[in-house]
């Protein structure tokens, strides 16, 4: 039998090295997994971490200050720091996420079959360790003193770490990639108590579910959480408003 071409093959990529090196880090800066006022390695070390030349890594981390990301400071306590994401997003993000709404759409779409399924699965496979880790993300994200950044990397982790309860690495992986397409768009979100309290309050009605070992009002709770994400999402980035 003779194939008929042409297949969804996909076309060569002629990705550059500092590419595969910028997603990374740019993923780990998303994710709040480098967090903000956090030193990154030497160029050199970062060329061991790599194993790529300093040269690549040095043209990733010229983008990475581009796009506000990064900040390289002299002096005795110089170096390369990360900038609070939520710093730059206003500028950024807004526009991108305008343009690229239709894109967007889909990504909300694929969070919601997702996420409320990891939930569900979550429910039925976490251990006590885990439910302690989603305890304590909790309690730390209610301090009074929690600042605007930290409370959205305790956020994306809350998510990331249900994702991981799933014991499915398939799961985990999609939610990584979900965050990492959303947070832009989150870090635009206003951070005042009201938020906050809401946000908190949602988490900890899923906790309780997880923790009651109830799957499908973990699934439940999740969807409409990230229901209410998006429907904030939409209202932030198309009637504006001033930041919170």
């Amino acid at each position: 039998m003779q194939l008929q071409f042409p297949l969804q093959f996909e076309k060569v990529n002629s990705k550059k090295v500092s590419d595969f090196i910028l997603e990374q880090l740019e993923e780990a800066i998303i994710l709040k997994e480098l967090l903000s006022e956090e030193q990154l390695p030497t160029e050199r070390e970062l060329a061991t971490i790599f194993n790529a030349s300093r040269l690549a890594v040095r043209e990733a981390l010229g983008q990475l200050e581009a796009n506000g990301l990064i900040e390289k400071r002299v002096g005795a306590k110089g170096g390369t720091f990360v900038l609070p994401v939520t710093m730059n997003s206003h500028r950024r993000t807004k526009k991108e996420i305008e343009r690229e709404w239709d894109k967007m759409l889909k990504v909300f779409e694929f969070r919601m079959l997702i996420e409320p399924e990891a939930a569900f699965l979550a429910a039925g496979r976490i251990t006590p360790e885990e439910l302690e880790q989603l305890q304590e993300l909790l309690d730390m994200s209610r301090a009074e003193d929690c600042p605007r950044e930290l409370f959205r990397a305790l956020d994306v982790k809350f998510h990331l770490n249900i994702a991981k309860s799933s014991n499915n690495l398939y799961f985990e992986k999609a939610v990584r990639q979900i965050r990492t397409q959303i947070n832009p768009a989150l870090d635009l979100m206003p951070y005042n108590h009201e938020i906050r309290s809401v946000n908190c309050e949602n988490h900890s009605l899923l906790l309780e579910a997880i923790q009651a070992r109830d799957a499908g009002l973990s699934k439940e709770i999740m969807r409409q959480h990230i229901a209410k994400s998006a429907e904030a999402i939409y209202t932030r980035v198309f009637d504006g408003g001033e930041r919170g």
